[in-house]
């Protein structure tokens, strides 16, 4: 299901493998780091910035953001003239298993999710590791990565649309072997994602008027999840 006429998608990296399986082109989507996620006033400001630019284009109408409210990223952003088509979720982890209601596969705030796209274009602990034993050493690495996943006791690994290959599944055997924690891999939904794109309104997707600024009230009153945190706020939708 493609975008309707008229729309652009603005999105963080790690969405890529997903839009690359729909057929989606660089001429339909602009793609955020997926780092600005650590800093939401930051990410705030590089999406004002984008949507500025993209209210230029006469040819656009709305703008589907494939971002959860990311720790305050998304507070207040509006755009002048533009519709924001955006998914109702805290972080990007529930719209990557495409359940935008009800418990998540894998199980609660101890899974530490990763995905196609948060390996190849995300900061995890398991990157953070070798960046840390280069700058230090790896006593010092594991350590501070394990500090990162204190309560967590697995890695979830989402299968997607955009499917896997060896070496994502070795990527979270290998942390959870680093780390000391269980390992699966779970399939999801893209039932949700589809309808964000086609700017379907509900079933938690929420379409904003021009000039209406994007609130926490908006989403559901449930706290984000512990487990988005590299699957969340670290990586944070």
């Amino acid at each position: 299901m493609m975008p309707p006429a008229r729309s652009k998608v603005l999105a963080c990296r790690v969405f890529q493998p997903e839009m690359d399986a729909l057929g989606l082109g660089a001429d339909q989507v602009e793609y955020l780091d997926q780092g600005l996620h650590r800093y939401p006033s930051e990410l705030r400001q590089r999406l004002g910035q984008s949507l500025a630019r993209l209210e230029e284009d006469p040819g656009l109408e709305r703008v589907v953001l494939l971002y959860g409210f990311c720790g305050g990223g998304l507070e207040n952003l509006a755009s002048r003239r533009l519709e924001l088509v955006l998914p109702l979720a805290h972080d990007c982890i529930p719209l990557l298993l495409g359940r935008e209601a009800g418990p998540l596969p894998g199980a609660g705030p101890a899974a530490f999710y990763l995905s196609r796209g948060w390996i190849d274009f995300g900061n995890t602990p398991y990157s953070e590791y070798f960046v840390t034993a280069e700058k230090y050493d790896e006593e010092t690495a594991l350590w501070t990565c394990q500090e990162m996943l204190k309560g967590y006791d697995r890695v979830v690994l989402i299968r997607t649309l955009a499917g896997l290959e060896s070496r994502h599944r070795e990527y979270a055997l290998n942390m959870a072997r680093l780390f000391g924690l269980g390992c699966e891999e779970v399939p999801a939904e893209s039932r949700w994602l589809q309808r964000l794109l086609a700017a379907q309104q509900g079933g938690g997707v929420k379409i904003m008027p021009p000039g209406q600024p994007v609130r926490l009230g908006l989403y559901p009153g449930t706290a984000p999840l512990a487990a988005s945190k590299t699957g969340g706020d670290d990586h944070a939708h």
